[in-house]
């Protein structure tokens, strides 16, 4: 693995960069693992989604950058944009650090449209030459050309009551005041939510104080990239917390992605859920999700998360000068005081030409000739409680990356214990969801590095990187009566590079 010094991770995108940039991206882009319709990092690194939004009749979405490799360096925002949350162009760098306030990056954080201007709040990094890190929350507007203008000074001063660790502010409107949730940690290592009001998006924010979670007087030892999200008449409150340990099945990643549901009282500052917080997403890559300011989805809220986590690697694309990947959006529902996630609407135009088709374990239709696709959907409707089981990206005698449903247990696993390029395995190989009401439907989106797996009309999801090489391209299927449809994906996302 390659090692960066201090200065080299201090790096800070420069017009004259522009060349060596163009020339990694030309060699990034011949990998093959780069992705067809799923938003990745034109160069450098990737990792939490930013500012995700509606305005002026687009998709906005950023995305935490480091131009020059696949380290954690000095932070940018890249800025992609889609008619439809399918096809997705890239803009170029939207933020850098330029600023006293945020001169070892621009954290994360979101944004909020009004009138002809798209706010982004963000944390700006600040480091004392002696490596002392001191928070600030920053603006910054963006007219409907794409020019962004930061206020230079910050709008939210660092809490004396915390330690340096109050970042990633979530924006919304509610009872006639602007609210912004922000991640913090007390100076006893404790994670928790805090929050500020305002009447106005740019000035006048003040300390409201701490949300009270009922039942939770902290969360582990910090509470990144807070979210809150009204749908219908309920309330949906998402963080990353760090610190928790693994219980059974649960819980298995280096950090993980939560939730919950319950009813928000911002005069008392209290949220009271209606059960346990549970994971958003139960694979080995999830992280950082944050659902778009919009108005034109009604009591839905649709939300990206980063495929990936701050302490994994992905050797790889690490080599090759890349890392991470953006989820495909999702649409999040309640039902029954439930939360579903399913992939995007529009989801369907990814969807290419029908290569497999079994109904009730007759073959239809095989052009796959034995061979996992590079980019794929499957479906997989109703097993009707068979044993179940699919090994993409195998080779003789190994199972690829395995997918199993046994019915008498009703667990549902994923393993990528069997494929050549391993990853993060100190958090274990398989994952493993008991399916209460069994296993009802699957859909199932392979895209060259990545597996995305939504089960039972979106009762779970489970995300997975893989990196499977050339001679793993076996796919194994095994079912008594599967019905299993195959359709070759289309390429939605423009794999360019402009800065």
């Amino acid at each position: 693995m390659e090692h960066w010094t201090k200065d080299e991770k201090n790096q800070v995108l420069k017009k004259s960069d522009e060349e060596r940039l163009n020339k990694l991206h030309d060699e990034i882009a011949q990998s093959i693992w780069r992705a067809q319709y799923h938003i990745q990092a034109v160069t450098g690194l990737l990792n939490d989604p930013n500012g995700f939004c509606w305005f002026k009749k687009q998709w906005h979405l950023f995305y935490q950058w480091f131009p020059f490799g696949a380290v954690h360096g000095t932070k940018h925002w890249y800025h992609t944009v889609s008619h439809d949350l399918i096809h997705w162009q890239n803009l170029g760098m939207a933020l850098e650090p330029d600023l006293v306030f945020d001169n070892a990056g621009c954290f994360s954080g979101s944004a909020f449209p009004k009138d002809d201007y798209l706010y982004l709040l963000y944390t700006g990094n600040h480091k004392e030459n002696d490596g002392h890190r001191i928070p600030y929350q920053m603006i910054a507007a963006m007219n409907a050309k794409g020019y962004v203008t930061k206020l230079k000074h910050p709008i939210i001063e660092p809490n004396e009551a915390y330690t340096e660790h109050q970042r990633d502010p979530k924006i919304f409107y509610e009872n006639g005041s602007y609210w912004m949730l922000i991640g913090a940690q007390d100076h006893q290592q404790h994670g928790h939510l805090i929050l500020y009001k305002s009447r106005q998006i740019a000035i006048g924010w003040e300390f409201a104080g701490e949300l009270k979670v009922k039942g939770y007087p902290y969360f582990g030892t910090m509470a990144e990239c807070p979210d809150i999200e009204k749908i219908g008449d309920q309330w949906l409150l998402l963080f990353s917390p760090q610190g928790y340990a693994a219980k059974g099945d649960e819980f298995r990643n280096a950090y993980q992605n939560v939730y919950l549901i319950g009813d928000l009282d911002l005069n008392a500052l209290t949220f009271v859920p209606n059960g346990p917080y549970q994971e958003l997403d139960r694979g080995f890559d999830f992280y950082a999700a944050q659902c778009a300011s919009q108005y034109i989805y009604k009591n839905t809220a649709v939300m990206v998360g980063w495929l990936g986590c701050g302490d994994c690697t992905y050797p790889a694309t690490d080599e090759e000068g890349w890392s991470g990947m953006l989820s495909l959006p999702r649409e999040l529902t309640i039902e029954d005081g439930k939360l579903r996630q399913n992939p995007i609407r529009t989801s369907e135009q990814i969807k290419g030409e029908k290569i497999f088709e079994a109904l009730h374990g007759s073959i239809m239709t095989d052009t796959m000739h034995g061979r996992t696709p590079a980019a794929c959907v499957m479906h997989v409707d109703d097993p009707d409680d068979n044993a179940f089981e699919l090994g993409l990206y195998s080779q003789t005698l190994k199972k690829g990356f395995s997918i199993v449903y046994e019915p008498n247990h009703k667990y549902f696993t994923i393993d990528r214990g069997d494929l050549e390029n391993q990853c993060n395995t100190m958090y274990g190989t398989d994952r493993r969801i008991k399916l209460e009401n069994g296993l009802k439907s699957l859909e199932i989106f392979v895209d060259h590095s990545t597996v995305e797996i939504f089960i039972n009309h979106g009762e779970y999801v489970m995300s997975s990187r893989i990196f499977p090489k050339p001679s793993e391209h076996l796919i194994r299927m095994r079912g008594k009566d599967i019905s299993l449809i195959v359709w070759k994906a289309n390429s939605t996302v423009a794999d360019d590079f402009k800065i």
